[in-house]
């Protein structure tokens, strides 16, 4: 199983590996990791200048311009190092795996019958831009644009805060542990017709992304109504979603790093089972 691998915003293909590390490790040698830098520089994070120099980010701002240029640059990466089985992306290269899938959707339902590059997505505590939405003529309620807006600014905060955001990869040292500032109940999930401003049940049929996906999403997360309303994007049929209990972070403890590889190995499964 080739998997391409994206990381989040401002951090690099050295850290993504360093975070999934322990995941890998549970994989035999079927399944093939491609790692692979933002195509924009960006200056690391205040806590990362320690391990590196630069950083790398995946779009110019967070128009739908900007974002479709990068789905172009993804596709063209594709093209020329493909095929690949899966994309497995972390937090703001979510946006722009869904943002492919989306726009390809839309297209198929008005008559493209142009393949996906790849067969399966796995997203890690993973993100949307409401512009896409705009884009496409989606409905977005002003709630939802108001919780999207609090919960990326909380995020930020508490990268921020750390003072040493390098060791925090290894050990985040209870950094997601208050959750007295959430706006969602870790506990429980939302109906599709009340998903944090957004109304699933009004969407049109060629917004749904249909190929198998994974969901993982830590309930102490900020960000995490952007990961649900990803997953509820999703062929509820073919996706699978996982709460590793954690932050903004790929986690460590030996339980969820035990469950993430065994879903890596039931969506190998699944899609070998597929093939004609």
């Amino acid at each position: 199983m080739r998997i391409l691998m994206l990381h989040g915003h401002s951090t690099s293909s050295f850290i993504f590996k360093a975070q999934t590390g322990p995941i890998r490790s549970k994989l035999d040698s079927s399944f093939q990791f491609d790692f692979v830098d933002g195509p924009y520089t960006c200056p690391p994070p205040r806590g990362l200048r320690m391990v590196m120099w630069k950083a790398y980010k995946w779009t110019n701002g967070t128009s739908a311009e900007a974002i479709r240029s990068t789905v172009q640059w993804l596709l063209e990466y594709i093209e020329k190092n493909g095929p690949y089985d899966c994309i497995c992306c972390f937090s703001k290269s979510s946006a722009i795996v869904a943002a492919l899938l989306l726009y390809r959707a839309r297209e198929a339902a008005n008559g493209s019958d142009k393949p996906l590059p790849f067969k399966s997505a796995v997203f890690i505590n993973g993100s949307l831009e409401y512009s896409v939405f705009d884009d496409l003529g989606l409905p977005v309620t002003q709630e939802a644009r108001e919780i999207h807006a609090k919960t990326e600014e909380m995020v930020k905060a508490k990268v921020d805060a750390m003072s040493n955001l390098a060791s925090s990869l290894v050990k985040p040292n209870g950094l997601w542990d208050d959750k007295s500032q959430l706006l969602h109940d870790p506990s429980a999930l939302p109906a599709p017709s009340g998903c944090f401003g957004l109304d699933f049940t009004t969407f049109p049929p060629d917004s749904v992304i249909g190929i198998p996906t994974v969901h993982m999403y830590g309930g102490k997360d900020p960000i995490c109504p952007s990961s649900i309303q990803l997953a509820y994007l999703c062929d509820a049929k073919k996706r699978v979603m996982y709460d590793h209990r954690g932050g903004h972070d790929v986690p460590r403890t030996p339980g969820a790093v035990a469950d993430m590889a065994n879903m890596f190995k039931q969506l190998a499964k699944d899609i070998l089972s597929s093939r004609p």
